[in-house]
């Protein structure tokens, strides 16, 4: 997949941290974002709208803590992506039998990830 943005949703900055730097230093992507919120990321999506973008952004959500909820950030990021091409990923540490039927239930999620990603996790998600 070419990918113009990669944005990393996620509250651990320790994680988010991790992830933007094995993306930097394997030469895996160059042009990513970080957003410790959904409001965050919607409000960037939104700023991108306004220039009528047609970029490819993949975003690595996280899958529920208390400031980040990857199945509501999925819903109202395709419901105003306009001309964007969106793809995500879910990045969590423990995942329940529910979140693989919401998995198989949502279209635009292309996987689920169990935290801590590892490089060959990553190449995966971009490659995908």
């Amino acid at each position: 997949m070419t990918t113009s943005k990669i944005w990393i949703i996620d509250d651990n900055p320790i994680d988010s941290y991790v992830i933007k730097t094995m993306l930097e230093v394997n030469d895996l992507a160059n042009n990513i974002e970080v957003f410790s919120d959904n409001k965050e990321a919607l409000k960037n999506l939104d700023q991108l709208n306004t220039t009528n973008s047609k970029e490819s952004i993949l975003v690595i959500t996280e899958n529920k803590t208390n400031a980040v909820n990857g199945w509501d950030l999925i819903t109202d990021m395709s419901e105003k992506k306009k001309d964007l091409d969106i793809k995500f990923h879910m990045t969590s540490e423990l995942y329940s039998n529910k979140d693989f039927k919401e998995f198989k239930a949502t279209e635009p999620l292309l996987s689920i990830n169990k935290k801590p990603l590892r490089l060959d996790d990553l190449k995966s998600i971009i490659n995908e």
